[in-house]
């Protein structure tokens, strides 16, 4: 969990909501507050979650609907090679499913190369497996595998 440690302002979203809430009780580990323990003093406006987040009718689970854990998820990146193994005939179906999946051929790009705000977690690299596993293949393999913090 030490990268959750050396998060930074850069590391976050652009437009990603700050929680000032102090009266929420799992303010410690939500990402949105720890957005907002990281903002500088000039900083005077911006996205922020309102305080009727912690009103009853609002509430999911005891937490607010826009909690998010701050926990590290495992991620892949590199697809240089996600189609190696893709018979010829297979390969024009099989990459426009791949291609809807990250809604468009730039999306695929940007995942593989873990831009920011593009993380490929373990949660999308099982949908990916399923849609190889259809054409009756193995799962792609990928460049790298790494933990990092999903928003």
């Amino acid at each position: 969990m030490d990268s959750i440690k050396s998060l930074n302002l850069d590391f976050f979203p652009k437009s990603y909501e700050v929680c000032f809430l102090e009266s929420c009780t799992v303010k410690e580990n939500c990402l949105h507050h720890l957005y907002f323990k990281l903002q500088p003093s000039s900083n005077t406006w911006g996205e922020a979650i309102y305080p009727s987040a912690l009103m009853a009718e609002n509430l999911v689970n005891g937490c607010c609907k826009k909690f998010q854990e701050k926990k590290l998820v495992t991620c892949h990146a590199g697809f240089a090679h996600f189609f190696d193994e893709v018979r010829r005939k297979d390969l024009p179906d099989l990459r426009n499913e791949i291609y809807r999946y990250f809604r468009g051929r730039s999306n695929f790009y940007r995942y593989s190369k873990a831009e920011k705000g593009y993380l490929f977690t373990q949660l999308m690299a099982d949908d990916v497996k399923a849609l190889f596993k259809k054409y009756g293949y193995d799962e792609p393999e990928y460049e790298r595998t790494f933990e990092s913090v999903s928003f």
